[in-house]
């Protein structure tokens, strides 16, 4: 097909407000991917990992795929997220050979991951939300998942 030498000239232009708006679209239309590394910023319960102790929590979550410590437990598991609903499956590993760790234990923050069925996310925040509690998480990186 040819087009006339004055369609020519207005190309440039459609093709450059194409490029602008289609971002925008699908920006709007998709959230922000969860892959990442977060780490647990809020609870709407304090003090509901484990009372009266400060506690730091950490989450990688990569292609479906999830890892993390709560203080020096460590835990691993899978999600399953499409359009803001969630199915998380996290389960505690065993302490090291040798390592004492109070968190070794399952407590309300694995308890309430796993009961999470809906999330929020942005560029910097992770929020699920469970039937009892909400965590909220920052981002404190991205993670980029290895080609098959």
């Amino acid at each position: 097909m040819r087009l006339p030498h004055r369609s020519l000239k207005l190309l440039p232009l459609v093709t450059l407000g194409l490029c602008a708006v289609l971002p925008m679209a699908s920006a709007s239309g998709n959230p922000a991917p969860l892959n990442g590394i977060w780490t647990l910023s809020g609870l709407s319960e304090p003090g509901a990992v484990l009372r009266g102790a400060p506690v730091t929590a950490d989450l990688v979550i990569v292609d479906g795929r999830l890892h993390g410590t709560l203080g020096c437990g460590r835990y691993e598991g899978t999600l399953d997220a499409a359009r803001n609903a969630l199915s998380v499956k996290a389960n505690l590993l065993p302490p090291r050979a040798g390592e004492r760790c109070l968190y070794a234990v399952r407590g309300a923050f694995l308890n309430d991951l796993n009961a999470a069925r809906q999330y929020t996310v942005s560029r910097d925040h992770l929020v699920l939300f469970s039937g009892r509690a909400r965590l909220t998480f920052t981002r404190l990186g991205f993670v980029t998942p290895a080609r098959k």
